[in-house]
């Protein structure tokens, strides 16, 4: 019984510390969350259903862009936070070549997601998200997630957490 218990609690620590290091990633973290450089790979292309429906989003159809890929959820407080900042980003950058995707991990589909881009304004294309895209771009364990690719189709920034305008201003203007 005392060694199932020294179990229990070690993986609640665990646990514990994964959902802090996330949290803090997500709001507390400098310049909105945990900037890593990519190595540089090749972005996964991917066709998926978007929001509102009746067509699909590639990343191949933007090549030559820069573009943020975004995986969010409406449920995710994080996620709500940055994406005004994302709407004047890339309104303000969209004619110089900048594009943002939004991949949508909402259980609830194009049902809950396109209400939600109308009360929020979201101006940019959004898709329907689901394990095969999010394997492809190295497992996302959490969101927001975004991977910033360059005109040559290579990822070259990932966030994990909230983005800022700031940041992400910077970070486009410098590949523009």
């Amino acid at each position: 019984m005392k060694k199932s218990t020294a179990w229990i609690v070690a993986a609640l620590v665990a646990a514990a510390g994964s959902t802090t290091a996330f949290m803090v990633s997500g709001k507390l973290a400098p310049e909105g969350g945990i900037a890593q450089a990519a190595a540089s790979s090749s972005a996964p292309d991917f066709s998926l259903p978007s929001v509102p429906g009746g067509s699909t989003v590639k990343l191949s159809d933007y090549k030559g862009k820069v573009v943020l890929v975004n995986f969010w959820a409406t449920w995710c407080p994080p996620c709500r936070e940055e994406i005004p900042d994302f709407v004047k980003v890339r309104n303000s950058l969209n004619a110089k070549g900048f594009e943002i995707i939004g991949i949508a991990m909402d259980e609830g589909g194009a049902k809950v997601v396109a209400p939600f881009a109308k009360e929020y304004g979201i101006s940019y294309p959004l898709a329907l998200g689901n394990q095969k895209v999010t394997r492809s771009y190295g497992g996302i364990r959490g969101i927001p997630a975004s991977f910033l690719i360059d005109r040559e189709g290579k990822i070259v920034q990932k966030w994990v957490g909230m983005i800022n305008e700031e940041t992400l201003t910077k970070a486009v203007q410098a590949l523009l």
